[in-house]
């Protein structure tokens, strides 16, 4: 058994993405699409210059997801699938243009949208396209426009529910189509790391923390969002079908208190380094015995050791220097760095970062006990499962001798920790961060006894 396990040095952190698109500013899933025909999928026209990068990006995308429902439509909603037709609009919102459902630049600034008034879809191809190009590469505009896509499916379909609920069910379909690019068959190859950027992108998307899922201008939070991808994407477009109100349910939390809300749900630091472990060890006493036939836990035995890497611990008398965060197995203890490393998740992720990682490593040290033998890739992944069983005990607030319970957006930092927060090699020995957030889904949504 290896002696350490967890998160090598930081090579760097990730900086939080930028706004990927909108829905924002007009009304894009109100009216019936009234258009019967369109471009064929081989020849897509679009109103704008079809000679930047960004737009041929984007006419390619546009072709595949033309061609992507005209297959699944068939399969998972009676009749079949009629074309977008209305027109494709790259917009230049500085010439003063604009495409139907539009009566402002603004409206389209920074902006992608489906109108279903007119069933057509428009980007701004002077701003957002090209911006979203430099930092995140092509793979990220034709996830834009599925997701526009799934709201022409909802007009095709009549589907009627609160504006949160086609936006989550919008980003099930981007999912599912995100899942036919990852597999080769658009004209597309989305890879590992694309989607690592994709669910990024998907919880900067996220409402405000503390927002209501009954705003009118409701999306959902970091974790509806990337649930509802990773939905698509695992079950594909026939999964999204069973989206309704409430169903799946929108995990928006409000603010208790106005001190939790003045302070952006984050507890200091101090706080967490203290509190979480004690928590922990709480929900492993209650979980334990439920999972091993009423054996008891054993605390770890040297505790949770926050250090400077100047003056690491050792691990059965390996040196940890190049390590951030870990669980020595020897020795029975976690890890981390507290004098860099920590204090940046904090600062980068929220103070639920820092407790979510935290989590993990317990997971580790749960599977020791247990005498798991599995790679460290497999172990690292059940680890992230059962952070996320602790976190849904702690949403649940199902242990009376806990005093946690979960702020606005702590979710969602749990998800840009597992995302963001990696040294060199990392991906390679604990998984992708897709990978990594959906262990952590599993274990929030369906508990520990998933892991």
């Amino acid at each position: 058994m290896r002696r350490i396990r967890g998160l090598r040095t930081l090579a760097a952190a990730a900086a939080a993405m930028a706004v990927l698109a909108g829905c924002s500013g007009v009304d894009t899933t109100t009216g019936s699409a009234s258009a019967t025909s369109g471009a064929p999928s081989d020849g897509v026209e679009i109103v704008g210059d079809a000679s930047t990068d960004v737009n041929k990006i984007a006419i390619a995308a546009i072709a595949d997801l033309q061609s992507y429902w005209a297959e699944e439509y068939p399969q998972i909603y009676s009749g079949d699938y009629t074309p977008v037709g209305g027109g494709f609009y790259a917009v230049v919102p500085s010439s003063g243009d604009l495409p139907p459902c539009a009566s402002s630049p603004d409206d389209v600034s920074g902006n992608a949208f489906y109108c279903a008034d007119a069933d057509n879809v428009a980007w701004d191809s002077e701003g957002l396209f090209p911006e979203l190009q430099s930092k995140f590469g092509d793979d990220v505009i034709p996830l834009v426009l599925a997701h526009e896509w799934g709201h022409a499916v909802q007009a095709r379909s009549n589907f009627d529910g609160m504006t949160v609920t086609r936006e989550i069910q919008a980003d099930c379909f981007a999912g599912a189509f995100a899942q036919r690019m990852h597999s080769g068959n658009t004209s597309f190859d989305l890879s590992d790391a694309d989607l690592d950027l994709a669910l990024a992108g998907f919880l900067s998307l996220r409402d405000t923390p503390g927002s209501s899922s009954e705003d009118p201008s409701a999306h959902g939070s970091g974790f509806d969002r990337v649930t509802s991808f990773q939905t698509g994407f695992g079950g594909g477009a026939e999964s999204c079908t069973s989206y309704a109100d409430g169903t799946p349910a929108v995990l928006e939390l409000p603010f208790t208190t106005q001190e939790d809300a003045d302070r952006a749900g984050n507890a200091p630091l101090q706080q967490i380094y203290d509190g979480v472990p004690k928590d922990l060890e709480d929900y492993w006493a209650a979980l334990w015995p439920e999972l091993h036939d009423g054996e008891p836990w054993t605390p770890l035995e040297n505790g949770v050791i926050g250090f400077d890497p100047d003056d690491a611990p050792t691990c059965g008398g390996s040196s940890t220097t190049d390590y951030s965060l870990f669980y020595c197995v020897p020795d029975d203890y976690v890890g981390f760095d507290a004098a860099g490393a920590m204090p940046q998740f904090y600062d980068q992720g929220g103070d639920f970062a820092v407790a979510s990682l935290i989590a993990t490593q317990y997971g580790l040290a749960a599977e020791a006990r247990e005498g798991d033998t599995g790679d460290e890739k497999s172990q690292s992944l059940k680890a992230d499962c059962f952070a996320g069983g602790w976190t849904a005990s702690v949403l649940l607030q199902n242990r009376p001798t806990s005093g946690y319970s979960l702020s606005p957006g702590d979710l969602d930092e749990a998800l840009s920790a597992l995302l963001l927060f990696r040294g060199s090699g990392d991906v390679d020995r604990q998984g992708s961060g897709f990978e990594r957030v959906d262990a952590f889904r599993s274990g929030v949504i369906d508990g520990a006894q998933a892991c």
